[in-house]
């Protein structure tokens, strides 16, 4: 009686630690994924913020205030995120993590029953 107690939770314990490693990478998929995205969209705007600036420059007639120009829009662009929008992006990104920990949460209980 005693070993098969002890064969149990020695099978539960293995069970936990499978299920974790598929949450975690499923996670590490999505981590990875994102990064991989936000890289290549760094690169595509960085592309585009040249060429707005050189376009720029060639209509003022001046690198500097072309690129400087291009500098001020993504210095508005900061400044109404971080007024208007970051407290909305904040709380959304919170619930879609809540709302994904209990989704896993719900399927490991879903896979025990």
């Amino acid at each position: 009686m005693f070993d098969l107690l002890k064969k149990y939770i020695e099978n539960r314990i293995q069970l936990v630690k499978l299920e974790l490693i598929s949450v975690l990478s499923n996670l590490a998929v999505g981590l990875i994924s994102s990064f991989l995205l936000l890289v290549i969209g760094m690169f595509i705007l960085m592309m585009f913020s040249f060429s707005l600036s050189f376009w720029l420059a060639s209509m003022f007639d001046s690198y500097a205030l072309g690129f400087a120009t291009v500098g001020g829009i993504y210095i508005l662009a900061l400044v109404i995120y971080m007024v208007f929008v970051k407290k909305i992006v904040d709380t959304k990104v919170k619930d879609e993590i809540v709302k994904a920990a209990f989704a896993a949460a719900d399927e490991l209980i879903e896979k025990d029953l």
